[in-house]
C-alpha cells in the first residue's frame, strides 16, 4: 500500500500509534517520550535513500499526552548512506479550547546524515537533526536535562539542508538542533526560541527556556564542520 515514510516503523520505548495511508502518514504519540526505530523499504542502488517523497506528509500529534518529544531512528544496512527528505513533516498537539495547534518536538538521526532537499518542509513544535546516535539510556535526557549526542569516531557525516527547504519552530521557546561530525545550511530556518548547528563528533546540548547550553565531548575532524 502506498504511505509516505518509505519505512516500517516500530515502537521501541514509550507509546505510540503509526497509520500509513496514502499520501499522509499519522503517527499519534501517547506517552511524554517515545522511541520509534524505521525499517526502510527500498535500500537498493547508491547514494542517499528517500525516506520521504516530494508531496507526502509526515504528521505527528499528541494522544493520550498533553506534550512529546519523539525519537525516530532511521538506520540503514549500509550506515554511510545518507536519509533524504523532499516532503513535509509536521507536528501538533490539541490543546483544550483552542483545538490542534503547532506543538511536539520531533527528532531524526541516521548515521550516514540527513538531507532536507529543496522542497522538504518541517513544520514542527521543535526539531532535532542528527547524525549522531542519542543516548536513550534512563530516557530522552540525561539527568541534568541533557540529549546525549553519541556519534562514530571520525565520522565525517553531515547534516545538509538544501536551499529552498524549508524549518520553522514557531512556538515560543522552541529549538531546532542541528548535530553532527558536518553541517551545510543553505535552506530558510526559523524558530521563536534557539538555533544551534553543533559540529562535533559527541556532545551534550541542554535546552533551557530556549536556550542552549552546548558541552563538546568530542569535536569534528571535518574540514569545512559548519557551511552557513
Amino acid at each position: 500500500p502506498e504511505k509516505s515514510f518509505q519505512g516500517t516503523g516500530s515502537v521501541t520505548s514509550g507509546l505510540a500509534s503509526i497509520v500509513q495511508s496514502g499520501t499522509k502518514d499519522t503517527i499519534t504519540i501517547n506517552s511524554p517520550q517515545a522511541v520509534i526505530d524505521w525499517k526502510l523499504d527500498n535500500e537498493g542502488g547508491s547514494g542517499p535513500i528517500t525516506f520521504l517523497p516530494e508531496g507526502r506528509i509526515g504528521l505527528f500529534q499528541n494522544g493520550e499526552t498533553s506534550n512529546f518529544v519523539v525519537l525516530n531512528r532511521i538506520v540503514p544496512t549500509d550506515q554511510t548512506r545518507a536519509i533524504r527528505f523532499d516532503g513535509t513533516v509536521q507536528s501538533r498537539i490539541n490543546v483544550p479550547g483552542a483545538g490542534q495547534v503547532t506543538g511536539g518536538s520531533v527528532w531524526f538521526y541516521s548515521p550516514g546524515g540527513i538531507i532536507a532537499g529543496s522542497t522538504a518542509m518541517f513544520d514542527v513544535g521543535s526539531l532535532v537533526l542528527t547524525a549522531n546516535d542519542v543516548d536513550t539510556n534512563g530516557g530522552l535526557f540525561g539527568s541534568k536535562g541533557e540529549i546525549r549526542f553519541r556519534g562514530a569516531a571520525g565520522s565525517q557525516s553531515a547534516i545538509q539542508i538544501d536551499p529552498g527547504a524549508r524549518i520553522q519552530a514557531l512556538t515560543q521557546g522552541s529549538y531546532v538542533a542541528l548535530v553532527a561530525p558536518r553541517i551545510t545550511q543553505g535552506g530558510n530556518v526559523r524558530v521563536d526560541g534557539s538555533v544551534g548547528y553543533v559540529a562535533a563528533e559527541a556532545a551534550d546540548v541542554t535546552i533551557n527556556n530556549g536556550l542552549f547550553d552546548i558541552s563538546f565531548i568530542t569535536g569534528t575532524t571535518a574540514k569545512q564542520a559548519i557551511v552557513h
